[in-house]
């Protein structure tokens, strides 16, 4: 039977909400249980799995890979995924989840102005306001980190400093994937296509980071691992398919903005964690910042 417009954006909508929760209790759940681990151990194990599993829709749809002429973005993707996820899983051992999510979304639209700057092109005046407030609140959540003002209470170590900087990296990774994934889209690549062969990089070093220490560590992780990589990293890929396919871009990036929000209440059922007054204010500020990036556009594309 076919279903109207109505009910394809209802799915839509009701698919983009659950991947953005799913995504936020699985990063919560991570990085309460990566303390105790290697970082890079459920990332080698959890994208090998999630390639396999876009693998296996890609040879579905029956179409070959468009490699010739296109080498060169896939290894571009590859690097900016590396820098996208590998920055995004270790910064979460030793940063707040909600701050690394929420710096994770504030630095892209910083970096894509920064881009726009290079290549000469016109930037609104509004747009401008918005970097401004959106480099404000990236301020205010790494002050809070730095002076001991987030939900996590610790001290200001070498490997703290080096997963703030993979915070602000994971940011401009995403920008990176988004432009050489949208390359690849053009170039006639399908979305399970491009998430098949995406994570080879991340693959290869995260099993070169662990090979000494992987079977000690295997079997007594490899069940939460999967669970993980099942219920928090492959479901929210497969319903941000469907959110993508039923609803407009605008609103499939808008429930992105929610996702630190989410996780910052999430993460409360941790006792590792505390009240963090500035986080939230930090978070918040950034979804405002995120909405009204996101309305401007949409306006400037209808006028």
């Amino acid at each position: 039977m076919e279903i109207t417009k109505k009910q394809a954006t209802t799915v839509g909508l009701v698919a983009l909400v659950f991947s953005a929760l799913l995504t936020s209790m699985s990063q919560v759940f991570y990085a309460k249980q990566v303390q105790e681990v290697p970082t890079f151990l459920f990332t080698g194990i959890s994208f090998f799995m999630t390639a396999i599993y876009f693998s296996f829709f890609a040879r579905k749809q029956k179409q070959a890979n468009r490699w010739k002429g296109n080498i060169n973005d896939v290894v571009k993707l590859n690097v900016a995924s590396v820098l996208a996820f590998m920055g995004f899983y270790f910064a979460l051992k030793y940063v707040e989840s909600a701050i690394v999510s929420a710096l994770e979304m504030g630095i892209g639209p910083l970096f894509v102005l920064v881009l726009a700057v290079f290549a000469k092109e016109s930037i609104p005046k509004a747009q401008w306001v918005i970097a401004t407030g959106t480099f404000i609140a990236c301020t205010i959540l790494i002050v809070a980190v730095v002076s001991g003002k987030s939900a996590v209470q610790m001290d200001i170590t070498w490997p703290v400093i080096l997963a703030l900087i993979a915070s602000v990296g994971c940011g401009v990774g995403a920008v990176l994937c988004t432009i050489y994934s949208k390359r690849l889209s053009e170039a006639g690549w399908t979305t399970s296509m491009i998430l098949a062969n995406r994570y080879y990089g991340i693959i290869l070093l995260s099993f070169f980071a662990t090979f000494d220490i992987f079977f000690k560590y295997f079997s007594g992780n490899i069940s939460w691992i999967i669970a993980v990589t099942a219920v928090g990293v492959m479901l929210p890929m497969y319903l941000l398919k469907i959110g993508i396919q039923y609803c407009s871009p605008l609103i499939v990036m808008m429930s992105l903005c929610f996702v630190p929000l989410f996780t910052f209440f999430f993460q409360m059922f941790d006792v590792r964690l505390s009240w963090s007054p500035v986080s939230l204010i930090g978070i918040s500020l950034l979804f405002i910042l995120g909405v009204c990036s996101l309305y401007l556009e949409k306006r400037s594309v209808s006028e």
